[in-house]
């Protein structure tokens, strides 16, 4: 896809819980670019080798995007609450891999991102 990438990167297998309470935390907040987020912490893995676990990198990240930087500490365990609630979601309503979406009106499910032209497809039938 003509996108830049490193294939063994020095901090992985990263820890993503904590980018992922940030991530949700600046979902709940808003005002900011939140596409630009989630993309920032995934070049930050592959891309940057950094340790997207560390409190000044998601500070980093939160303020680059539009986010109040102190969601890495205010908000941080709301999304971690909100995290394992999605977690036992996802788990009950069968999913077992990432990305993994389930289409609200059908209940159809498309797993791995090789499948998204058939989620585009399904989601055009509707």
């Amino acid at each position: 896809m003509g996108m830049e990438m490193k294939f063994t990167p020095a901090n992985y297998p990263p820890n993503p819980a904590p980018a992922s309470y940030a991530i949700i935390a600046a979902q709940k907040a808003g005002g900011g670019d939140l596409g630009g987020l989630v993309q920032s912490f995934l070049r930050g893995v592959w891309l940057e080798e950094v340790k997207i676990a560390d409190d000044e990198v998601i500070r980093e990240k939160l303020a680059a995007h539009g986010f109040d930087p102190n969601l890495a500490t205010t908000g941080l365990f709301d999304g971690a609450v909100a995290y394992e609630k999605n977690l036992e979601e996802a788990v009950e309503r069968g999913a077992f891999g990432s990305p993994f979406y389930i289409v609200r009106e059908t209940d159809e499910r498309f797993w791995g991102q090789d499948r998204l032209d058939f989620l585009d497809a399904h989601l055009a039938s509707l």
